[in-house]
């Protein structure tokens, strides 16, 4: 649906058929004007392009920083 709202996009997405969603985060960036419905209407968008890629059989590969890791103490 062309004007359907980016939460209730990101909502059919997110509980629609048989996916499970291990581990994301939506952060809004430097856009002071940005609304929580257009985040979440990028979001849906970005996820359904990444679930459309996965099912094409492409390869996961996330980006790499190179830098080592390092475990912080308290």
């Amino acid at each position: 649906m062309a004007n359907e709202s980016g939460r209730t996009k990101l909502h059919s997405f997110l509980f629609a058929g048989e996916k499970e969603l291990g581990n994301v985060k939506f952060f809004p960036g430097t856009g002071r004007g940005l609304t929580a419905d257009e985040l979440a209407g990028a979001a849906a968008d970005a996820l359904k392009c990444a679930s459309d890629a996965w099912r094409a059989g492409e390869s996961s590969r996330p980006p790499m920083t190179g830098i080592e890791k390092r475990q912080l103490v308290g």
